[in-house]
């Protein structure tokens, strides 16, 4: 499932929300549960689903809701076909990963191209948390997973998700704010008619 909060959560509303999603979907004909996690005042403790690809498929909305936390649903499938159908089925997420062996490299780029469409980060035999504050890191991705999939909530362009473009048109520089200016005051680096100054 989409995203995975620490243990502790992030707060009481957070908590329940969880809790009650994963309540729900342990109640779901097409899942079974594989470990259910003892919440308790220390934390909240993960849960493991399993299903089918073929029982995911033929009724995928109720499923492949979004439970924020500590669950997760093992889909197993019978071959590649089914596994690409059931990778399809998804939404936007943050993250998809896949464990796989050398020997099956060969034959998953149907898959995680499907996976690719879908995320904003393929992780391949590893796990989607240590995000790294780095260039090349993302953790964004299509809706629903996030509003603006270009912006993503670590990274070094992690500050976009917070700003409002505004123009100034016409506005005389006594308006404008000093990172306008045409005198620069706070000597900036700036891009003037295309050109980087």
């Amino acid at each position: 499932m989409r995203g995975a909060a620490p243990a502790g959560m992030l707060n009481d509303r957070i908590r329940s929300g969880h809790a009650h999603e994963r309540d729900r979907l342990e109640g779901l004909g097409a899942l079974r549960t594989l470990v259910h996690g003892a919440d308790s005042d220390a934390g909240v403790a993960p849960t493991l689903l399993a299903t089918t690809a073929k029982e995911l498929l033929a009724d995928p909305d109720p499923i492949l809701q979004e439970c924020f936390g500590p669950t997760s649903i093992v889909v197993e499938y019978s071959g590649a076909d089914e596994a690409l159908a059931a990778a399809q089925a998804f939404g936007g997420n943050l993250t998809a990963t896949v464990q796989a062996e050398d020997a099956d490299a060969a034959t998953l780029a149907p898959l995680v191209d499907a996976l690719r469409d879908r995320a904003g980060r393929v992780v391949y035999n590893g796990w989607p948390t240590g995000v790294a504050v780095a260039p090349a890191m993302h953790h964004g991705g299509p809706f629903p997973s996030t509003t603006a999939s270009i912006h993503t909530s670590v990274g070094t362009t992690a500050i976009r998700r917070f700003l409002r473009p505004v123009c100034y048109q016409n506005t005389p520089q006594a308006l404008l704010p000093e990172a306008l200016r045409d005198d620069n005051p706070l000597g900036l680096p700036r891009r003037v008619d295309g050109v980087l100054s």
